[in-house]
């Protein structure tokens, strides 16, 4: 799984209560971009009231019924196409004047056009519908960076660099996967052309992952305060170490 659970959202009929943050009002001007330029498929924010935000729910599954739709090529494809279309929609849109994040913006060292990240594109945060991804919600974590992170982030859960035991126990898999294959397909339906470097990029995200949750926690920003002296720390850097030890899986 993602990380612990921690209960912050509120659903009542169609409209989702959740806390609203510093860059709360950056993250709804960027949905409504987005959903001006056509992605139906990000929440519709609808406004902040004080230190609460409400956004409009998205249709289909989403959360722990979200595996089983991932497992399969056509989700997993239908994920990286979806996380592609986000980004493109994003490329050269201008923050308002003021702008925050959660994040300090990303630089690029590879030459990397900046696209606005979705920060947190695990499979869990996309809705689904007859297997395929069809939206993307909780921005909370986005912020201006190169498009590599998200993808990064997202093949951590996606291929994924898990075990083969907690693959098939908690990501909706009926077997261990072929995890170099899904590294392919996605990178594919996302549109690159090589794979190369992947790995080392999830490992890197990986480890921005830990000095994320770090820093959010050390600001009194809730849920990562509570992860933090849950000790989840530890678990994200176990899994940091199992990525390193077992390579020959994913590459």
């Amino acid at each position: 799984m993602s990380e612990p659970e921690t209960p912050r959202v509120a659903v009542v009929g169609d409209v989702v209560h959740r806390p609203a943050q510093a860059w709360t009002p950056t993250v709804h001007a960027l949905l409504r971009h987005l959903r001006a330029s056509g992605i139906a498929g990000v929440p519709e924010p609808l406004g902040i009231d004080g230190d609460v935000e409400t956004v409009r729910l998205l249709p289909g599954d989403a959360g722990p019924a979200c595996w089983p739709h991932q497992a399969s090529e056509r989700g997993l494809a239908s994920a990286a196409r979806l996380l592609r279309r986000v980004h493109d929609v994003s490329r050269g849109w201008q923050p308002p004047a003021g702008a925050g994040w959660a994040h300090p913006p990303a630089a690029s060292t590879d030459g990397q056009t900046h696209v606005i990240c979705h920060g947190d594109p695990g499979p869990w945060n996309m809705t689904w519908a007859d297997g395929e991804a069809t939206g993307l919600f909780d921005w909370d974590l986005a912020y201006p960076g190169p498009p590599l992170d998200d993808v990064a982030y997202a093949l951590e859960y996606f291929a994924p660099f898990r075990d083969d035991a907690e693959a098939v126990r908690w990501h909706g898999f009926a077997a261990p996967p072929d995890r170099r294959r899904r590294i392919s397909v996605f990178a594919r339906a996302y549109g690159l052309t090589s794979t190369d470097g992947l790995v080392d990029a999830v490992i890197a995200r990986q480890e921005a992952t830990i000095a994320y949750a770090a820093s959010l926690a050390e600001r009194g920003i809730e849920p990562q305060v509570t992860w933090v002296g849950g000790g989840h720390l530890d678990v994200l850097a176990a899994r940091v170490a199992w990525s390193r030890a077992n390579r020959g899986l994913v590459e």
